[in-house]
């Protein structure tokens, strides 16, 4: 066997020292870990500072009222529940910690000066969701630090995710001190007054409010809108999700958000006075009284706007730009406004800082608050998403989202799981200028930005598989890309010997999924490939925009959507999709199903879909597809369905291969096809439907018809086809959680070869985009490994024969009332999830469920920890 590339790059992987948990009842932050962390982008992690890590994601950080501690809110793992710790940062000693039970908000964790008992330095304030005891639907509420316990300040604001909550320094005219709330499904602003504790209004904002900048006095104060303004009559506007009354949302001929607002509001008369337009995704905010100005951190955008308070106008927009070449993807997601005189006392002492955190490139800027000026950049861990000063103003704090990547403070886990997250807080002194020129230099060589523009596509170059630049012939003229559902690597090729698995992880291997195994045998095993996301509301944004939008990532559409679908705008990169690159270039593209709002087929029309199948059936004219994304729309297949894994995915693959038999008749075909086979997500065990591995024999079953037709077409000598999960959620794997499904079928393929290059969702894209001569779409694709390593020039046009798996196809899972003890508690269990959109059940529950089911009742599941986010589950009790 040929093996190409190397494994896991020294400069994806994070090696580190550990500490031990200092005691067994509190969650103690790590100074370092030891295990490899998987970064899915293909940067390095170099942060400066004093590092602390935390199991789970870190969605709030604060000085709390010394320069010595910081409190940090995170969402642990293994309770589920949110945690708040005030901690001693200089030690890593927690100091207090508290479990919120509740989820905490996003950026949602502030310090209060002026509260307090007296001589007491402050309080910690705080935003949460939580159930309420009268409604089943998750309520936001302000809550506190106090005394060792969290203590609800108000609840029952307003329903899902509370946003960036805001507090008055001082006392209004009306004796009321003022702390807001920004409701981000309501689209409305909570104001409380925390002297006489009672809740003065909810006040009507544009569409997803997420933060709030207020005035010292508490007289007015600027929310963001994610969502932008109303759609004016005649505009392009889409609904943010399916359900009845959502909110529409201006758009662009793409489908991509086309507005961003800030809405200035009056604490007085608690009226909105102006809204005005701001960049895409308006997410953090800076007011500076003293000069009249307001700072707009545009996340989808890259850029800061800049609004003068007195006239209520923007003034300015600075564009992000701190590499040589210009990329989209920085991701702005916070900032801070600071004197410079402690770090630089030669300057004049009303010189001010802005810095601004930068999730897209794990890094802060350092900006001349006056004219935007680039003063350099500080590295950070993986996403920052929070930025607080000490009170002497010599530290700088950052949090981050996902960290150090992820992994686990388990010793030894069995397995690795998608959402082991392992997030960071980060304490800098506020570095000189010298230091911070070498930060700067760390930042671009991180972000492999260190090269000059690169030289455009050279002339009279011969054809070759992959063009090292966009614009150059390739051998390659049809691309088919097939977009399947959230397995992991170990779970179908584990026990391949010629690749790096682990045998006992494997869930789905000989006799269920043998056309992947037989594919991966022939043409090239890929045993090093990554999903950059982490569930299919953004698994689906990365393989279609090399990109995620802080919106899908945090996540802020619950309740609102689940954007795997393409149903929510606000969701969308503003670099557009992989269609819309390869249109705009000239270029036929069909899409089959992919990002398109789902089919509502109930689940127990599976198996009568199966019987109409056997019969011969066809089934081209059975479903209509549709998508309010007028990019997608014009491409989309009408005939074919959108995702359901009720409708068998062998009926899928009919409905493609009549379509290339038309395609072979006319001598064309398009020359990027997208096609979704979701079959392998599965039901579960629930009665009566189709049991996991039918479902997985299903989509192996499909898949192999599709890459035998297209194989045995005209077109075979001149395409490539490239298979990968969306996600790999439902499932462990022995390296990491991410690592997943790939495939790569072309003439010009390695037969038989394995490569373990280190491939993520944007090195697919990638490859796609050079054979297509696509420009990328953002700085992960332009950043990314293209897949060249497994490709060569001279041609082997052997097409490939499918194999019908042994596996039953038509296979049920049993009745609950013939099943005993936990097997039917899972059949129970599977009945009550909701299965019409992926990911809508317990992650952690699924994949319980599934691993007894393969393995058996008695068999232990691999230690790994309970996801950090399970979007729309359905809980127990209902």
């Amino acid at each position: 066997m040929s093996r190409a590339g190397d494994a896991i790059p020294r400069f994806v992987i994070l090696f580190m020292f550990v500490t031990g948990l200092q005691a067994q009842d509190v969650r103690q932050p790590s100074r370092s870990v030891t295990d490899p962390g998987v970064v899915t982008t293909r940067q390095a992690i170099t942060p400066a500072g004093v590092q602390s890590v935390f199991d789970g994601r870190v969605y709030g950080l604060t000085f709390a009222g010394k320069a010595t501690e910081v409190a940090v809110m995170t969402y642990d793992q293994k309770t589920g529940a949110g945690l708040v710790s005030r901690i001693d940062w200089m030690s890593n000693r927690v100091l207090e910690q508290v479990s919120i039970g509740s989820t905490p908000g996003l950026q949602g964790l502030i310090f209060d000066p002026a509260s307090g008992p007296s001589g007491a330095p402050g309080e910690i304030l705080f935003s949460a969701t939580a159930k309420a005891n009268t409604d089943a639907a998750r309520q936001s509420r302000l809550m506190k630090l106090a005394g060792g316990r969290a203590e609800v300040i108000v609840d029952n604001l307003g329903t899902m995710n509370a946003g960036a909550p805001g507090v008055a320094s001082r006392v209004d005219q009306r004796g009321h001190r003022l702390l807001l709330l920004p409701l981000i499904h309501d689209n409305l602003l909570a104001v409380f007054d925390l002297q006489s504790k009672t809740l003065l209004a909810k006040i009507e904002v544009p569409v997803a409010p997420f933060s709030c900048a207020l005035a010292e006095d508490g007289s007015y104060a600027y929310v963001s809108n994610w969502g932008g303004r109303v759609p004016r009559a005649g505009e392009l506007s889409a609904p943010t999700g399916l359900e009845e009354g959502a909110d529409r949302v201006v758009i662009d001929r793409r489908g991509v958000l086309a507005s961003g607002t800030v809405t200035r509001v009056n604490l007085i008369t608690m009226k909105v006075e102006k809204i005005l337009d701001a960049g895409l995704h308006p997410t953090a905010m800076a007011l500076d009284s003293s000069a009249n100005r307001l700072y707009i951190a545009n996340t989808n955008e890259d850029t800061v706007s800049i609004v003068d308070t007195r006239s209520d106008s923007v003034t300015a927009t600075w564009k992000l730009r701190p590499f040589a070449r210009d990329v989209y993807g920085l991701a702005p997601t916070a900032l801070l406004l600071s004197h410079q005189a402690e770090a630089h006392p030669a300057e004049a002492a009303d010189r001010k800082t802005l810095y601004v955190a930068c999730g897209g490139i794990n890094a802060v800027l350092v900006l001349d608050a006056l004219d935007g000026r680039q003063l350099g950049m500080i590295p950070t861990a993986w996403y920052p998403t929070v930025l607080a000063s000490s009170p002497d103003g010599k530290y700088l704090s950052v949090s981050t989202l996902l960290g150090v990547g992820s992994g686990s403070q388990e010793k030894e886990p069995k397995g690795r799981y998608v959402h082991a997250y392992r997030g960071t807080v980060h304490v800098i002194p506020v570095p000189d200028d010298a230091q911070l020129r070498n930060y700067t230099l760390a930042v671009a060589e991180n972000n492999r930005m260190n090269a000059s523009v690169p030289a455009p596509p050279a002339r009279r170059t011969g054809p070759v598989a992959i063009p090292s630049r966009p614009g150059e012939p390739s051998l390659i003229e049809h691309v088919v890309y097939i977009i399947k559902e959230n397995r992991t690597y170990d779970q179908l090729f584990g026990d391949l010997e010629q690749g790096n698995g682990d045998p006992s992880l494997v869930l789905y291997g000989e006799g269920v999924a043998d056309n992947h195994r037989k594919m991966a045998r022939e043409f090239v095993l890929l045993d090093n490939f990554f999903a950059s996301g982490g569930n299919s509301g953004d698994g689906h944004q990365w393989v279609t925009q090399a990109n995620e939008t802080s919106y899908a990532l945090w996540p802020a559409y619950q309740g609102r959507s689940y954007p795997y679908d393409g149903t929510d705008p606000i969701a969308y990169s503003k670099a557009g999709f992989i269609w819309d690159a390869a249109v705009a270039k000239g270029k036929a593209v069909a899409v089959y199903g992919e990002f398109a709002p789902r089919q509502r087929v109930p689940a127990q029309e599976r198996q009568k879909l199966f019987e109409r199948w056997k019969q011969g059936e066809k089934f081209s004219n059975v479903w209509k597809s549709r998508s309010d994304i007028p990019g997608l729309q014009q491409v989309l297949v009408p005939d074919f369905p959108t995702y359901s894994t009720s409708i068998p995915d062998v009926i899928r693959a009919d409905i493609f291969l009549e379509d290339l038999a038309q395609w072979e008749r006319r001598g064309q075909m398009p020359a990027l096809t997208i096609l979704q086979l979701p079959s392998d997500h599965t039901f579960g065990t629930q009665p009566a439907v189709s049991t996991p591995t039918a479902m997985v024999a299903d989509n192996d079953l499909a898949l192999g018809k599709v890459v035998e037709g297209l194989t045995r077409s005209p077109f075979w000598k001149k395409m490539a086809i490239f298979v990968v999960e969306d996600d790999a959620q439902n499932g462990v794997d022995h390296v990491d959680g991410h690592r997943t499904v790939a495939l790569a079928l072309s003439p010009y393929v390695r037969r038989g070869s394995v490569d373990s290059t280190f491939y993520a969702h944007q090195s697919m894209l990638k490859t796609i985009e050079l054979i297509l001569g696509l420009e990328p779409l953002t700085i992960f694709d332009l950043i990314a490994n293209d897949m060249r390593a497994c490709f060569t020039d001279i041609p082997d046009f052997t097409p490939y024969t499918a194999v019908e798996p042994k596996q039953d196809l038509f296979e049920r899972n049993p009745d609950a009332r013939a099943l005993t003890g936990a097997a039917k508690k899972a059949a129970l269990a599977s009945a009550l999830m909701r299965w019409d959109v992926p990911d809508a059940v317990p992650s952690e529950e699924l994949n319980r469920i599934l691993w007894h089911n393969a393995k058996g009742w008695q068999t232990p599941f691999p230690g790994v920890r309970q996801s950090v986010f399970a979007p729309m589950s359905v809980d127990r009790e209902d």
